[in-house]
C-alpha cells in the first residue's frame, strides 16, 4: 500500500518535538545556525579563493577565446546537472529534517530516483552525441554529461548530511572536492593535455567526492533502505517537480549570458563575463550558506504558525542585507584593481567593467538566493518557479537587445534585470511574514555603515589592496557596532552561537535568551 509523503503534514515524532521544546530552544537554535553556518561559510571562503585560482590558471593558459570554449562546455555541466533530480534533492532535505526516523527509507528512495533518472539523462545525451559528431567532441560531450549527473548539487549523501544540519561534513566532503579537482587541472596545464582533458578533471574528482560521501553518511547515520513502491515514488516527484523545474530555469538562467554570448558575440565576449560573473557570483555563498542552515529550522517552524516563521525570516533576511552591503560597496570601489592582479596581458583587462556592473546587483541576488530556499522551506516552491521564469524572459529579452551592439556589457545589463524581476516576484509571496518596508528598514543602519566603508576605502585607496580590504572590513564591523545596528537579543543569540564554539565568556549569555 502506498505510504502518504509527510512533506506538507506534521508527522507524529515532529508534534512531540516541538510541544517538548524547552524554553532555551531559540538560543541553542541559533547556535546551531550559527555553527552550521560558520562551517559552511569557512569552506566557501576557501573554496572561492580555489575556484579564482583555477579560473586564473585556465585563463592564463588558454587565453581569452580558448577559456571562452572551456566556459561554454563547463556551462553546460550544472545545466544538465541541475535537472538530474528532478527537483528530488530539497525535498529529500525537507522530508528527513521534518522526520529524521523515515531518514533510511528517504535515503533509500533518493538512490531510486537519482538513479533512474541519471540513466536515461546519460544514454539519451551520449548515445545523441557519438551519432552527431565527431568522436573527440562526441567524448567531450559525454564527459560534460556524466559530470553533470554527479555535481555536487546532485549527491545523495550532500543531501543527507544537509539534513541532519551536519554542515561541518558537507563542507569537508565540498573542500575534498575543490582541491582534488584544482590539483587535477594544475597537472594538466603542467602536462599541456587537451579541453577534453581539462574538463574530465572534474568528473575525476566529483566520482572521489561521491565515494566519501557514501561512507560519510554509512558511518555516521544509516544505509539505505529500499522499499520499492512506485506510487509513492511517483507522488514524490510529481510533489518535487516545481522545484526542479525552478533550479533548472535558475541554472538556465545563470548560464544564458554565456549561451547568448556564444551564438550573439565572442568567445572573448564569453570570457570576459564569466570572469565577472565567476568573481561576483561566489560571493553569494555566504547568503547560500545562511539559506541553508536556516533551511531544516525553517522548514520545521513553518509547521508551527505565521508568528513563529516570521520571527525567524525576519532575523534571517536582516543578517542577508548586514553582509551583502560591504560586499556591494567594496566590490564595485575595487573591481578595476583586482582583474590585473589575476590575468596577465590585456586580454582580460575589460573584465574589470563587468565586475564592477556585477557587484550593482548583489543585493538583488543574496535575497533571491534566499528566497529560493525559504520558498521550498515553507512548501511554496511553485511560488519560486515561476518567478524564475519571469527573471529568464526578462533576461533573454535584454540580453537580445543589448548584446549584440555591447557584448559582454550586454549580458551584463540583461542578468541585473532578470534579478530584479525576481525579487519582486519573491518578495510578493513573502511580504506576509516580512513586508517590503521592515525589509527596507532593514538596510538603514548597515547602509550608514557601509557608506562610511566607503569613505574609509577612497581614503586608503592607494594604498596596498590587502591594506584596503582589511580597513574597509574592520571599519564596517566597528560601524555597524557604533549605529547600533543589532538588538539586545540579537547580540545575546550571537553570543550563544560563539559559546558553542568554546570561547570564554560567551556562554553565561545563552540562558537569558528570550522565545522567539
Amino acid at each position: 500500500m502506498s505510504e502518504p509523503i509527510p512533506v506538507e503534514a506534521d508527522p507524529p515524532i515532529m508534534q512531540a518535538s516541538l510541544s517538548a521544546m524547552p524554553a532555551g530552544a531559540p538560543a541553542n537554535t541559533a547556535a546551531r545556525i550559527g555553527k552550521n553556518f560558520s562551517f559552511r561559510m569557512a569552506a566557501q571562503i576557501l573554496i572561492a579563493l580555489i575556484n579564482v585560482a583555477k579560473m586564473v590558471m585556465l585563463g592564463n593558459y588558454l587565453s581569452a577565446v580558448g577559456y571562452g570554449e572551456y566556459v561554454f562546455y563547463y556551462a553546460l555541466i550544472p545545466l544538465i546537472g541541475s535537472i538530474g533530480d528532478l527537483g528530488s534533492g530539497v525535498m529529500i532535505t525537507k522530508s528527513i529534517a521534518r522526520d529524521r526516523l523515515m531518514g533510511a527509507r528517504y535515503y533509500g528512495d533518493a538512490l531510486m530516483i537519482k538513479g533512474a533518472i541519471s540513466v536515461v539523462i546519460l544514454v539519451g545525451v551520449a548515445g545523441s552525441a557519438w551519432f552527431m559528431f565527431d568522436p573527440l567532441k562526441a567524448a567531450l560531450i559525454t564527459v560534460v554529461c556524466a559530470t553533470a549527473l554527479i555535481d555536487f548539487s546532485q549527491d545523495v549523501s550532500v543531501w543527507i548530511l544537509r539534513a541532519h544540519e551536519r554542515l561541518d561534513l558537507k563542507a569537508a566532503l565540498q573542500l575534498v572536492n575543490h582541491v582534488l579537482w584544482f590539483a587535477l587541472i594544475w597537472i594538466g596545464i603542467w602536462l599541456h593535455v587537451s579541453l577534453t582533458w581539462l574538463v574530465s578533471c572534474a568528473l575525476a574528482a566529483f566520482l572521489v567526492r561521491v565515494g566519501l560521501g557514501v561512507w560519510m553518511v554509512h558511518r555516521q547515520f544509516y544505509r539505505p533502505v529500499f522499499e520499492f513502491d512506485w506510487a509513492r515514488l511517483r507522488a514524490f516527484v510529481i510533489q518535487a517537480l516545481p522545484f526542479g523545474l525552478a533550479m533548472f530555469v535558475v541554472v538556465l538562467y545563470g548560464r544564458i549570458g554565456v549561451l547568448m554570448l556564444q551564438a550573439l558575440a565572442s568567445k572573448t565576449d564569453v570570457a570576459l563575463f564569466n570572469v565577472g560573473y565567476m568573481l561576483s557570483q561566489p560571493l553569494g555563498f555566504i547568503s547560500t550558506a545562511l539559506s541553508m542552515a536556516a533551511f531544516p529550522t525553517l522548514a520545521r517552524r513553518a509547521l508551527r504558525g505565521h508568528d513563529v516563521l516570521a520571527s525567524a525570516l525576519r532575523r534571517t533576511s536582516k543578517y542577508q542585507l548586514v553582509v551583502t552591503l560591504p560586499l556591494m560597496v567594496g566590490l564595485f570601489m575595487l573591481a578595476q584593481r583586482v582583474i590585473p592582479l589575476l590575468f596577465h596581458g590585456t586580454d582580460f583587462a575589460r573584465a574589470g567593467f563587468t565586475l564592477k556592473l556585477m557587484s550593482l546587483g548583489l543585493a538583488f541576488i543574496f535575497i533571491n538566493l534566499m528566497s529560493r530556499y525559504v520558498l521550498a522551506a515553507i512548501d511554496l516552491q511553485k511560488v519560486y518557479l515561476q518567478a524564475v521564469i519571469v527573471g529568464l524572459i526578462v533576461n533573454v529579452g535584454v540580453g537580445a537587445a543589448l548584446i549584440p551592439s555591447q557584448g559582454f556589457a550586454g549580458a551584463c545589463y540583461a542578468l541585473l534585470g532578470g534579478e530584479a524581476a525576481i525579487l519582486v516576484m519573491c518578495q510578493r509571496a513573502l511580504s506576509k511574514y516580512v513586508p517590503v518596508t521592515q525589509l527596507l528598514g532593514y538596510l538603514v543602519r548597515p547602509g550608514i555603515a557601509a557608506l562610511g566603508m566607503a569613505a574609509v576605502v577612497w581614503g586608503i585607496r592607494g594604498a596596498n589592496l590587502a591594506v584596503v580590504v582589511t580597513g574597509g572590513a574592520v571599519a564596517y564591523v566597528t560601524l555597524l557596532f557604533l549605529v547600533r545596528a543589532f538588538t539586545p537579543d540579537e547580540l545575546r543569540l550571537m553570543r550563544g552561537m560563539l559559546s558553542s564554539f568554546g570561547i570564554p565568556g560567551m556562554a553565561a549569555a545563552r540562558p537569558a535568551e528570550p522565545r522567539s
